[in-house]
Protein backbone atom coordinates (compact mmCIF):
# COMPACT_ATOMS: atom_id res chain seq x y z
CA UNK A 1 0.00 0.00 0.00
CA UNK A 2 1.59 3.35 -1.19
CA UNK A 3 -0.38 6.31 0.70
CA UNK A 4 0.16 10.13 -0.60
CA UNK A 5 0.20 13.19 0.86
CA UNK A 6 0.47 16.74 -0.92
CA UNK A 7 0.84 20.32 -0.66
CA UNK A 8 0.12 21.62 -4.77
CA UNK A 9 0.70 25.47 -5.62
CA UNK A 10 0.05 27.57 -8.54
CA UNK A 11 -0.56 31.22 -9.94
CA UNK A 12 -2.63 32.41 -12.07
CA UNK A 13 -6.04 31.08 -13.62
CA UNK A 14 -5.40 27.97 -11.00
CA UNK A 15 -7.23 27.77 -7.43
CA UNK A 16 -4.17 27.31 -5.02
CA UNK A 17 -5.82 24.04 -2.90
CA UNK A 18 -4.70 22.99 0.50
CA UNK A 19 -2.85 19.77 1.42
CA UNK A 20 -4.47 16.17 0.71
CA UNK A 21 -4.17 12.94 0.48
CA UNK A 22 -5.05 9.32 -0.52
CA UNK A 23 -3.60 5.56 -0.90
CA UNK A 24 -3.27 3.76 -3.58
CA UNK A 25 -2.98 -0.55 -3.28
CA UNK A 26 -0.35 -2.36 -5.00
CA UNK A 27 -0.05 -5.83 -5.75
CA UNK A 28 1.97 -8.22 -7.94
CA UNK A 29 4.21 -11.00 -8.13
CA UNK A 30 7.94 -11.09 -7.85
CA UNK A 31 11.63 -13.97 -8.30
CA UNK A 32 14.61 -14.00 -6.61
CA UNK A 33 17.20 -15.94 -4.26
CA UNK A 34 18.31 -15.89 -0.94
CA UNK A 35 21.45 -16.58 0.45
CA UNK A 36 22.93 -17.19 4.27
CA UNK A 37 23.91 -19.52 7.54
CA UNK A 38 22.60 -21.53 10.73
CA UNK A 39 24.09 -22.13 13.77
CA UNK A 40 22.37 -24.23 15.58
CA UNK A 41 22.78 -25.02 20.16
CA UNK A 42 20.18 -27.92 20.90
CA UNK A 43 16.65 -26.69 19.65
CA UNK A 44 17.93 -23.02 19.24
CA UNK A 45 18.63 -21.97 15.59
CA UNK A 46 20.55 -18.84 14.82
CA UNK A 47 21.21 -17.41 11.51
CA UNK A 48 21.76 -14.38 9.13
CA UNK A 49 20.27 -13.88 5.49
CA UNK A 50 20.55 -11.83 2.90
CA UNK A 51 17.92 -11.99 -0.20
CA UNK A 52 16.94 -10.60 -3.60
CA UNK A 53 13.96 -10.03 -5.91
CA UNK A 54 13.17 -8.78 -9.42
CA UNK A 55 9.39 -7.64 -8.83
CA UNK A 56 6.61 -6.54 -10.89
CA UNK A 57 4.17 -4.90 -7.89
CA UNK A 58 2.33 -2.43 -9.54
CA UNK A 59 -0.89 -0.30 -8.40
CA UNK A 60 -2.43 2.74 -9.62
CA UNK A 61 -5.27 4.77 -8.31
CA UNK A 62 -6.57 8.38 -7.26
CA UNK A 63 -4.16 9.63 -4.75
CA UNK A 64 -5.45 13.64 -5.32
CA UNK A 65 -8.90 14.71 -4.00
CA UNK A 66 -10.37 16.13 -6.80
CA UNK A 67 -13.41 18.52 -4.59
CA UNK A 68 -10.41 20.40 -3.67
CA UNK A 69 -9.45 21.35 -7.22
CA UNK A 70 -13.19 21.16 -8.46
CA UNK A 71 -13.48 24.94 -9.74
CA UNK A 72 -11.24 24.04 -12.56
CA UNK A 73 -12.02 20.47 -12.83
CA UNK A 74 -8.44 19.07 -12.02
CA UNK A 75 -7.66 15.13 -10.50
CA UNK A 76 -4.76 13.55 -9.99
CA UNK A 77 -4.07 10.13 -10.17
CA UNK A 78 -1.09 8.23 -9.13
CA UNK A 79 0.94 5.25 -10.57
CA UNK A 80 3.98 3.64 -8.13
CA UNK A 81 5.93 0.36 -9.05
CA UNK A 82 8.05 -1.89 -7.45
CA UNK A 83 10.75 -3.19 -9.88
CA UNK A 84 13.24 -4.82 -7.26
CA UNK A 85 13.52 -5.19 -3.51
CA UNK A 86 15.38 -7.08 -0.99
CA UNK A 87 16.38 -7.67 2.93
CA UNK A 88 19.35 -8.25 4.78
CA UNK A 89 18.19 -10.16 8.32
CA UNK A 90 18.89 -12.18 11.09
CA UNK A 91 16.71 -14.94 12.24
CA UNK A 92 15.92 -16.81 14.87
CA UNK A 93 13.98 -20.18 15.79
CA UNK A 94 13.37 -23.70 17.12
CA UNK A 95 13.72 -27.00 15.59
CA UNK A 96 11.39 -29.74 16.05
CA UNK A 97 12.05 -32.40 14.19
CA UNK A 98 12.82 -31.71 10.84
CA UNK A 99 11.03 -28.34 10.60
CA UNK A 100 12.07 -24.90 11.87
CA UNK A 101 9.43 -22.50 12.87
CA UNK A 102 11.61 -18.97 12.89
CA UNK A 103 11.10 -15.15 13.51
CA UNK A 104 13.38 -12.57 11.69
CA UNK A 105 14.11 -9.04 10.99
CA UNK A 106 16.63 -6.55 10.15
CA UNK A 107 17.18 -3.86 7.01
CA UNK A 108 15.27 -3.53 3.52
CA UNK A 109 15.83 -1.89 0.17
CA UNK A 110 13.44 -1.52 -2.98
CA UNK A 111 13.90 0.31 -5.96
CA UNK A 112 11.04 1.65 -8.11
CA UNK A 113 8.92 4.27 -9.81
CA UNK A 114 6.01 6.68 -8.70
CA UNK A 115 4.08 8.65 -11.40
CA UNK A 116 1.72 11.48 -10.69
CA UNK A 117 -0.99 11.92 -13.84
CA UNK A 118 -3.36 14.84 -14.58
CA UNK A 119 -6.98 14.64 -15.41
CA UNK A 120 -6.48 16.41 -18.94
CA UNK A 121 -7.99 18.21 -20.19
CA UNK A 122 -9.83 20.34 -18.20
CA UNK A 123 -11.60 24.12 -17.92
CA UNK A 124 -9.75 27.03 -17.12
CA UNK A 125 -11.32 29.54 -15.02
CA UNK A 126 -14.40 26.85 -13.99
CA UNK A 127 -15.36 26.83 -17.51
CA UNK A 128 -14.60 30.65 -18.90
CA UNK A 129 -11.86 29.77 -21.06
CA UNK A 130 -11.14 26.48 -23.24
CA UNK A 131 -9.77 23.64 -22.28
CA UNK A 132 -6.08 23.11 -21.40
CA UNK A 133 -3.84 20.04 -20.26
CA UNK A 134 -1.40 19.51 -17.51
CA UNK A 135 1.85 17.40 -18.08
CA UNK A 136 2.27 14.14 -16.19
CA UNK A 137 5.60 13.75 -14.17
CA UNK A 138 7.47 10.16 -13.13
CA UNK A 139 10.74 9.58 -11.05
CA UNK A 140 12.61 6.51 -10.06
CA UNK A 141 13.83 6.21 -6.74
CA UNK A 142 15.55 3.72 -4.63
CA UNK A 143 14.23 3.02 -0.79
CA UNK A 144 15.61 1.88 2.54
CA UNK A 145 13.85 0.82 5.39
CA UNK A 146 13.15 -2.26 7.65
CA UNK A 147 11.40 -5.82 7.92
CA UNK A 148 10.14 -8.64 10.80
CA UNK A 149 8.79 -11.71 9.50
CA UNK A 150 8.25 -15.29 10.42
CA UNK A 151 8.11 -18.54 8.89
CA UNK A 152 8.52 -22.29 8.68
CA UNK A 153 10.92 -24.62 7.18
CA UNK A 154 11.14 -28.29 6.47
CA UNK A 155 13.86 -30.92 5.69
CA UNK A 156 12.32 -33.01 3.21
CA UNK A 157 15.86 -34.47 2.07
CA UNK A 158 19.30 -34.53 3.11
CA UNK A 159 20.29 -31.20 1.74
CA UNK A 160 16.70 -29.61 0.17
CA UNK A 161 14.19 -27.94 2.74
CA UNK A 162 11.08 -26.09 1.44
CA UNK A 163 9.49 -22.71 3.42
CA UNK A 164 6.66 -20.69 3.21
CA UNK A 165 7.04 -17.21 5.07
CA UNK A 166 5.33 -13.63 5.90
CA UNK A 167 7.23 -10.34 5.98
CA UNK A 168 6.30 -7.01 6.48
CA UNK A 169 8.60 -4.00 4.74
CA UNK A 170 7.83 -0.66 5.78
CA UNK A 171 9.82 2.41 3.77
CA UNK A 172 8.52 5.07 6.21
CA UNK A 173 7.94 8.18 4.60
CA UNK A 174 9.80 9.82 1.75
CA UNK A 175 9.74 12.67 -0.35
CA UNK A 176 7.86 12.52 -4.02
CA UNK A 177 8.22 16.32 -4.94
CA UNK A 178 6.90 16.65 -9.22
CA UNK A 179 6.41 19.84 -11.14
CA UNK A 180 3.94 19.87 -13.93
CA UNK A 181 3.48 22.29 -16.84
CA UNK A 182 0.08 23.70 -18.06
CA UNK A 183 -0.33 23.61 -21.49
CA UNK A 184 -3.18 25.85 -23.07
CA UNK A 185 -4.73 25.23 -26.56
CA UNK A 186 -4.29 27.30 -29.70
CA UNK A 187 -1.02 26.96 -28.67
CA UNK A 188 -0.87 29.93 -26.48
CA UNK A 189 2.34 30.40 -24.71
CA UNK A 190 1.92 30.04 -20.79
CA UNK A 191 4.38 30.38 -18.31
CA UNK A 192 2.70 28.37 -15.41
CA UNK A 193 4.72 25.67 -13.41
CA UNK A 194 2.44 23.77 -11.15
CA UNK A 195 5.32 22.36 -8.59
CA UNK A 196 3.59 19.24 -6.12
CA UNK A 197 5.56 19.03 -2.47
CA UNK A 198 4.38 15.24 -1.64
CA UNK A 199 5.49 12.95 0.50
CA UNK A 200 4.37 9.18 0.16
CA UNK A 201 4.43 6.34 2.91
CA UNK A 202 5.35 2.92 1.63
CA UNK A 203 4.50 -0.32 3.37
CA UNK A 204 4.44 -3.81 1.62
CA UNK A 205 3.00 -7.33 2.86
CA UNK A 206 4.85 -10.10 1.63
CA UNK A 207 4.19 -13.97 1.46
CA UNK A 208 7.33 -16.08 -0.23
CA UNK A 209 7.83 -19.83 -1.05
CA UNK A 210 10.75 -21.76 -1.88
CA UNK A 211 13.37 -24.34 -1.60
CA UNK A 212 16.91 -24.05 0.28
CA UNK A 213 19.70 -25.94 -0.56
CA UNK A 214 22.09 -26.58 2.09
CA UNK A 215 25.45 -27.28 2.08
CA UNK A 216 26.26 -28.29 5.48
CA UNK A 217 29.95 -26.70 5.68
CA UNK A 218 29.96 -25.73 9.54
CA UNK A 219 26.48 -27.38 10.76
CA UNK A 220 25.08 -30.50 11.23
CA UNK A 221 21.63 -31.03 9.45
CA UNK A 222 18.55 -29.45 10.67
CA UNK A 223 16.92 -31.98 13.61
CA UNK A 224 15.90 -31.23 16.50
CA UNK A 225 18.14 -32.87 19.49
Amino acid sequence: MAAIGAQMGGAGPLPTPGATQGSVPISGGFFGGQLGGNWQVEWAVFGIQADAHWADIEGHGSCFDAGVLATAGISFACNDKVSSFGTVTGRVGAAVDRALIYAKGGWAWEDGQHSTNPSAPFNVMGGISPQASITAASSSQFQTGWTFGAGVEYAFAQHWSAFIEYNYLDFGTKAANSTHFLSLPNNVPAALVIPIQATATERLNIVKAGLNYRFDWWSSPLVAR
